[in-house]
């Protein structure tokens, strides 16, 4: 648990202000982080947290993401039994829109989450 809330603090940053707006999965809360937060055009790490009941991460999932209809999906890859999931996107002003697909149990649903871009020349 103690790890949780430090790998939480550091993934919160400064900014004040998340990368994407939460969001609801099965019950469970659905956060995404970005590396560099906020984001730059580029490729950036993703960090999808995916936690339960008293905010325990939640493991055995399939995460996947990719920033348009068109793209492939790419698997991330879970970090222990953090309920953390790791991958990387290529964002920009013209696609800041991150598709999350979770699986679990035979259950497939797909998540937009509208990305907080950082200001130009940052």
């Amino acid at each position: 648990m103690k790890k949780l809330f430090v790998l939480l603090a550091l993934l919160s940053g400064c900014s004040g202000q998340p990368d994407a707006v939460p969001q609801k999965w099965e019950g469970f809360d659905v956060r995404v982080e970005t590396q560099p937060s906020p984001p730059r055009t580029g490729m950036n790490e993703v960090m999808v947290e995916v936690s339960g009941k008293h905010g325990k991460g939640v493991r055995g999932l399939v995460v996947s993401l990719r920033m348009g209809d068109t793209e492939p999906w790419k698997q991330t890859f879970p970090d222990g039994d953090l309920g953390v999931y790791h991958g990387a996107a290529n964002l920009g002003p013209d696609h800041a829109r991150l598709q999350v697909m979770i699986e679990q149990d035979g259950k497939r649903d797909i998540l937009y989450f509208p990305i907080r871009m950082a200001a130009s020349g940052s």
